[in-house]
């Protein structure tokens, strides 16, 4: 594949820990950030490369050709750049969700928002066709807001299907895997109690605890569960995705800008919130203040796009 010094992962681990942490937020995709930042394809084609004649390779003890032929350099410093933003940026939003939860949802409907604008104002297809794919996305989110009780399910057969669907944010630029898991109602139960509980698992192993950790060891296996749907989404959805883009491309961005927008009811910040939680004068002005923040960062971050 590609010939890289020292200094190229370097700079592609801190791409991975920028692709984790917009896999983390909702509102911006991984995928957008592996476009910005020049990797997307390299990335595409190794996601693809993780199929049956790599489980072949691997379980024949063919390390070295399996490592070349998943392009294993290149995808082991990225998804570790992933991995380290995962579990710090995590710990941060468990504690801002148990604070703030009024201000971190108003953001995250800031940043979504945006994203629909934006993937609306950027979309150049328009036309009778494709803005019926848009209804019908419109359509499908509105009926998710009104029907989905985004209720959380600790299911296993569920969360190996969340992993599989929230892979969509690395594969498919303009679409969040984070808003996906919002959607599905297990946003803060896997992206941040299960992340954080995984981490205080292997420590406390690692120190010879682990035992003690009931509610950790639990997290953990829904950690490893999420982790194996989102290895199988990978390799499943990149391809298919892929075919998708090369036949119908517009087609799936008008139903993806519909969706998004019809979606947007589900992150209300006060649907976010209990119903004790009592409205003032300026917990308004700071939801509105932070929504507003989290519709600029997307804005800022189209602009830096634009620039490159």
């Amino acid at each position: 594949m590609y010939n890289r010094s020292f200094s190229d992962y370097s700079l592609l681990f801190l791409k991975g820990i920028a692709m984790g942490i917009a896999n983390k937020i909702p509102g911006v995709s991984g995928g957008i950030v592996a476009v910005v930042t020049g990797f997307y394809d390299e990335l595409i084609f190794s996601f693809q490369r993780l199929n049956f004649k790599a489980i072949y390779l691997l379980l024949r003890g063919r390390f070295s050709t399996f490592w070349k032929y998943i392009n294993g350099a290149f995808l082991g410093t990225l998804l570790l750049g992933v991995i380290v933003s995962y579990f710090t940026l995590s710990l941060f939003l468990d504690l801002a969700l148990s604070s703030y939860p009024l201000y971190v949802w108003a953001v995250f409907f800031g940043l979504v928002l945006a994203s629909a604008i934006l993937l609306y104002i950027n979309y150049k297809k328009w036309k009778t066709k494709t803005y019926l794919y848009a209804l019908i996305g419109l359509v499908v989110g509105i009926g998710l807001s009104i029907l989905s009780p985004s209720e959380q399910n600790t299911h296993l057969v569920y969360i190996f299907i969340c992993g599989i669907v929230s892979i969509i944010g690395m594969t498919l630029p303009g679409l969040s895997g984070s808003f996906i898991l919002i959607l599905m109602g297990n946003y803060t139960l896997l992206l941040v109690d299960a992340v954080n509980g995984f981490g205080r698992w292997v420590v406390n192993m690692i120190l010879g605890q682990g035992t003690l950790m009931t509610d950790d060891k639990h997290y953990a296996m829904l950690f490893g569960v999420f982790l194996a749907g989102s290895l199988v989404g990978i390799s499943g959805l990149s391809a298919l995705i892929h075919r998708i883009q090369k036949k119908a491309k517009d087609e799936l961005q008008a139903i993806l800008i519909g969706f998004v927008f019809g979606s947007l009811f589900i992150l209300w910040p006060t649907n976010k919130i209990s119903l004790d939680y009592s409205l003032t004068a300026v917990s308004i002005f700071w939801t509105i203040f932070w929504g507003l923040f989290g519709l600029i960062v997307v804005f800022v971050l189209d602009y830096y796009e634009r620039k490159k």
